[in-house]
């Protein structure tokens, strides 16, 4: 009745209303939802049946789909400046299942602003590890004009070199940064623009040729709104989560559980730590959306934590870390076993030593296709938090910095070693590290360890790991505005 039904979308006419409500039910299951204390009585997912039958005879779109459904169990949060494809391709070799996003790249970019010619300006922002198959992993765009994401999202999806494949592409609706959410007004300040977004999404979907699942990564609401308490922002967020729902494109949402400050003068490390965590609104979100996929963000540090996130919500589709993955990347190295159920051990490493030898390939192979000037130094970045905890971790960084700015040590005297950088990167180890650590398995990560260090942490605080490698990328920041 219309006491009961407050808004539904898009239909007009009750007898075809009734006739999608019963489709919907026997095809989605849970399709409408009752609740309360939210504002909104009765949502649907947006799909209409043409739409979804038009992705169900897609055979590629499902595939992908089929993938992303699979890995997103634990995600690589998108990063600007560390997610690049040398991490991922790292990461990779630690856990083969895992989905990886990639940094975000702006539409604007792609579309407009980079030529065809420019090959290595091309693949600095879409190409893949080409050593091995970086696997099931998404592309985030940011941007707020729908003919410059569908061209962003055409270049994507549509690469006949097989430079690059992407299982999903991702839009920004997160990122709290004044660029971004001020001047560009994109990210976060999507939130504010439902209806905006869906239209994004749809034309992100068509750019792709209607092969590529879209998905998008947002927070729980901004501070635009001024909300009076958490019911108000809850129902905030229902109404952005099902307005783009609507369209029929996307069901699949990555929430950081923070609110975005975007009228105070906060730096993005600020907005990841001054709003405090409200994990309890996204697992709200999961369990009176059934008929979508949300993945929690936000202050997940370890394995354990992901999975304690499942245990208290278990309608959860997956757990997003960012933050914890570039300190301490090896903690995740059980990540298959224990979240996949994946014993398998083909394509992963067995210890830091065979990561470091197969990770040096991968380094050779960029050197000798762009030169040791142009990527060395974004290669061994990915390497800086692989010891963490371990003695002489920082010996080890020190002597890659060491490593990476000899290209240009060299260029300037004139000399050239010829010595292969994986050959340096294994020298370093020798003596930086014992053969304890280089060749222990994952395996010896033991559950007491972890378990000591997660009573240490409430839902606000950050591990070890991650607050020492937030000092060290503030002081790399300072360096570079001295």
């Amino acid at each position: 009745t219309p006491n009961t039904i407050q808004r539904v979308v898009p239909y007009k006419n009750m007898k075809y209303l009734l006739i999608s409500i019963t489709m919907a039910c026997i095809s989605r299951g849970q399709a409408f939802v009752m609740r309360k204390n939210s504002g909104v009585s009765l949502h649907r997912i947006g799909a209409t049946k043409s739409q979804i039958v038009e992705q169900s005879s897609n055979d590629k779109y499902n595939e992908k789909l089929a993938t992303l459904n699979h890995a997103q169990t634990l995600s690589l949060a998108p990063m600007m400046e560390y997610t690049d494809r040398h991490f991922r391709h790292m990461l990779r070799l630690i856990t083969k299942n895992t989905l990886l996003y990639s940094e975000m790249v702006t539409a604007n970019a792609l579309a407009w602003e980079m030529q065809e010619d420019d090959d290595h300006q091309v693949r600095r922002f879409l190409s893949q590890g080409q050593m091995a198959s970086e696997g099931a992993s998404v592309l985030q765009l940011g941007g707020s004009d729908p003919v410059q994401l569908g061209l962003a999202s055409s270049k994507v999806a549509m690469d006949e070199e097989g430079r690059w494949d992407y299982t999903a592409i991702n839009l920004n609706c997160g990122c709290p940064s004044p660029k971004v959410a001020g001047k560009g007004c994109f990210g976060a300040a999507l939130m504010k623009e439902p209806t905006l977004v869906r239209d994004l999404t749809r034309a992100m979907y068509e750019g792709s040729a209607k092969e590529m699942p879209i998905t998008v990564k947002c927070r729980i609401g901004t501070d635009d709104d001024n909300f009076e308490d958490d019911s108000a922002l809850y129902s905030s967020l229902c109404n952005f989560v099902d307005t783009v729902a609507s369209g029929g494109v996307v069901d699949n949402f990555q929430v950081h559980a923070r609110i975005a400050i975007l009228n105070r003068n906060l730096s993005p490390a600020q907005n990841r730590s001054v709003p405090p965590l409200k994990y309890e609104l996204v697992h709200r979100l999961a369990r009176e959306f059934p008929e979508l996929k949300i993945s929690i963000n936000g202050g997940v540090d370890s394995i354990y934590e992901v999975q304690e996130q499942f245990e208290r919500c278990p309608e959860l589709a997956g757990a997003m870390v960012g933050r914890a993955l570039a300190a301490s990347p090896w903690q995740f190295a059980m990540a298959d076993q224990v979240l996949y159920d994946d014993d398998t051990e083909t394509e992963v490493v067995k210890s830091r030593w065979e990561l470091l030898e197969r990770y040096g390939k991968h380094v050779d192979y960029e050197e000798a296709k762009w030169g040791a000037i142009k990527v060395r130094r974004f290669a061994l970045k990915a390497l800086q938090g692989l010891f963490h905890g371990e003695k002489n971790s920082k010996k080890f960084r020190i002597a890659l910095d060491d490593i990476g700015s000899l290209p240009k040590k060299e260029m300037k005297d004139g000399l050239i070693s010829g010595t292969p950088c994986s050959e340096l990167i294994l020298e370093a180890a020798s003596k930086c590290l014992n053969e304890e650590v280089l060749y222990a398995k994952p395996e010896e990560l033991t559950d007491e360890s972890f378990e000591k260090y997660r009573k240490q942490k409430d839902d606000n605080a950050r591990s070890v790991a991650v607050k020492e490698w937030q000092e060290r990328r503030q002081r790399e920041e300072q360096k570079q505005t001295a």
